[in-house]
C-alpha cells in the first residue's frame, strides 16, 4: 500500500518552520536584562565626621608623643606623667587635606586629678557635629547610684564636682589618710607585748606584831623570856623592827592588748633590799656581854647585816590613754603571789656582834599598783617610765608575823608590741 508523501513529511516540515520562525523573531527583537545595581561604596570611617561619631581622639603630649584613643578614654585619669605632662586632645582627621587648624582642640586638665576636680572648657564651632557625648562608666555599686547617689558627673560639663568618699564593704566611709602628715605610725596595739624594766626600790619597815616564843606565836609585849638574842632578860620586849637600805628592782612582763587602751599581763621579777638596822624596845633589864646593862624603858637600834628578797608573780590589768598618740599615760594593778626571804646574818648590839643566823622564806598573797607613761620611739617599740607599789598582807616569815609590808619602786623600761 502506498503512503501519501505529504503525510510522511509533515513532522519534518513542522520542525523546519518552527526553527525559521524563532530565528526571525530573535533578529526582530533583542532581549534586554536589567542591570544589577552596583554596591554603594563603604563609608569612609576616616573622615572627620566618622572620627567624631566613632570617638577617635588624638592625644598629643608635651614631649611630642601622640596617641590615638577612643573618646571613652577621656573618662579615665591621664596626667601624662611619663610624657612630660597632660596631653592636648583633638579629633582625629586622617584625610589627605588634614592640617592642624582642621582639628578641634580640647585643652583639658588631667582627667581624675585627685587634688582638684577637673573642668574642661570645650571651644567647639557651632555645627551639627559639635555635640560630644562622653560615655559614663558604670557607677560604683558601693558609692554610686546603686547606693542612692547619682551617676558620675561628666568631667567635660564644666560643672563643679565633689569627690565621692571611698566606701568600705559595709558601706561606711573609709578612714581618710593625709599621706602621713601630722600622724605617727605607732604599730599594732591590739596584739601581744613584752616588757623589761629596771630601777630603784625602797622597802618599808617590817614591824613584828607577833613572835614565836619557843612554844607559840605570842603578841607583844614578849614576856617570860629568860634570854633575848642570847642575853639574859629581866622584864619584857615590847617591839621588834627591821629597816632596809634602798635597793633595786628588775621586772619582766608578757601580756596581750585587747585594745589600744586595755591590756593584761603576767608580771614577775626580783626585788632586793639589804638589811640596815634591827631595833627593839624593852621594859626592864637586859644584861649585855661583857657586863653592860640596859635598864628601864627604851628602844635600841642596832646595825645589822642581811637582806630581804622578794619575787612577785602576779596578773595585772593595764589601762592606757586612748587614741593614736605617741605619748600614752597608763595606770594598772593586779594581784598574785609573792615569795619573800628574810636573812639576818648578824646584829651589833652595843658594840657586840651577835650571830643571828636567821634565814626564813615563804609565799604570801599580795597586790600591786602602777602609774606611768609610754612613748613610742619606732612602730611597735616604746620607752616607758613607771612608779610601782608592791604590797603584802600581814606576811609570816619564819618566827615572825609582820604588819602589812610595802615596797615602792621607780623604773624605766622598754616595751615591744608584736
Amino acid at each position: 500500500m502506498r503512503i501519501p508523501l505529504h503525510i510522511r513529511a509533515s513532522p519534518l516540515a513542522l520542525l523546519l518552520v518552527a526553527s525559521t520562525f524563532f530565528a526571525i523573531a530573535v533578529q526582530a527583537q533583542r532581549l534586554t536584562l536589567p542591570e544589577s545595581p552596583s554596591p554603594s561604596p563603604a563609608p569612609n570611617l576616616s573622615t572627620p565626621q566618622s572620627a567624631e561619631a566613632n570617638g577617635q581622639i588624638l592625644k598629643t603630649y608635651p614631649n611630642g608623643t601622640k596617641r590615638v584613643v577612643p573618646l571613652s578614654s577621656l573618662n579615665s585619669w591621664d596626667d601624662g606623667k611619663d610624657f612630660g605632662g597632660p596631653p592636648t586632645l583633638s579629633f582625629l582627621d586622617p584625610s589627605p587635606t588634614r592640617n592642624s587648624s582642621s582639628n578641634k582642640n580640647l585643652s583639658i586638665a588631667p582627667i581624675g586629678d585627685a587634688t582638684t576636680p577637673a573642668t574642661a572648657p570645650v571651644p567647639l564651632p557651632s555645627a551639627a557635629d559639635s555635640t560630644i557625648q562622653i560615655p559614663v562608666a558604670n557607677p560604683d555599686p558601693m558609692g554610686g547610684s546603686a547606693m542612692g547617689g547619682s551617676a558620675p558627673v561628666d568631667p567635660l560639663s564644666g560643672a563643679p564636682t565633689t569627690p565621692t568618699p571611698l566606701q568600705t564593704v559595709s558601706g561606711k566611709p573609709a578612714p581618710l589618710s593625709d599621706g602621713g602628715v601630722g600622724t605617727t605610725d605607732l604599730g599594732t596595739y591590739d596584739d601581744f607585748f613584752m616588757n623589761a624594766s629596771v630601777g630603784g626600790s625602797i622597802q618599808g619597815q617590817l614591824t613584828a606584831r607577833r613572835v614565836y616564843n619557843g612554844h607559840n606565836m605570842q603578841a607583844y609585849p614578849l614576856t617570860g623570856s629568860t634570854s633575848f638574842l642570847g642575853f639574859p632578860v629581866t622584864g619584857s620586849i615590847t617591839a621588834e623592827n627591821f629597816t632596809f637600805q634602798p635597793g633595786f628592782r628588775f621586772d619582766t612582763q608578757f601580756g596581750y592588748n585587747f585594745y589600744d587602751w586595755l591590756g593584761v599581763s603576767l608580771e614577775s621579777g626580783v626585788i632586793y633590799n639589804a638589811l640596815q638596822n634591827y631595833s627593839f624596845s624593852y621594859n626592864g633589864t637586859i644584861t649585855l656581854d661583857p657586863g653592860a646593862t640596859l635598864s628601864g624603858s627604851g628602844t635600841l637600834t642596832c646595825p645589822a647585816d642581811g637582806e630581804l628578797i622578794q619575787v612577785p608573780v602576779q596578773l595585772s590589768a593595764i589601762a592606757r590613754w586612748p587614741g593614736a598618740t605617741a605619748f600614752k599615760p597608763f595606770i594598772g594593778g593586779g594581784i598574785g603571789a609573792i615569795w619573800q626571804q628574810l636573812d639576818v646574818n648578824n646584829i651589833n648590839v652595843a658594840g657586840t656582834d651577835v650571830q643571828a643566823n636567821y634565814c626564813r622564806s615563804a609565799f604570801q598573797f599580795g597586790f600591786n599598783g602602777q602609774l606611768g607613761a609610754n612613748y613610742t620611739v619606732t612602730p611597735g617599740v616604746d620607752f616607758y617610765g613607771v612608779f610601782k607599789l608592791l604590797g603584802v598582807f600581814t606576811p609570816r616569815i619564819g618566827n615572825y608575823d609582820f604588819e602589812n609590808s610595802y615596797n615602792f619602786a621607780l623604773e624605766v623600761g622598754i616595751q615591744s608590741r608584736f
